[in-house]
């Protein structure tokens, strides 16, 4: 997977968990996909390689309560973006 993707996603997570709206800090698979631009296969394919085959919480993106239509970012991606400065 191209780090490139990974970026996409990461980006579009941290600006959905940093929002200031009352909104929900996960995004659905097709949120999430038209924040990215990816295909549902991209956007699958890419989402496996960074929740692991456990899904584990540590990782870089977690699926909410095992729901593959909640993605929201795990603990390796969490204080990455809770770190970035607004815009950075």
């Amino acid at each position: 997977m191209a780090n490139s993707l990974s970026d996409l996603i990461f980006e579009a997570l941290c600006l959905r968990h940093r929002a200031t709206t009352n909104v929900s800090r996960s995004m659905t698979q097709r949120e999430l996909q038209d924040a990215t631009g990816l295909t549902p296969e991209a956007l699958m394919d890419a989402l496996k390689v960074l929740c692991g085959p456990e899904y584990d919480h540590d990782l870089r993106v977690r699926f909410v309560d095992g729901d593959g239509e909640k993605i929201t970012l795990g603990r390796a991606w969490l204080g990455r973006c809770e770190g970035t400065a607004p815009g950075a």
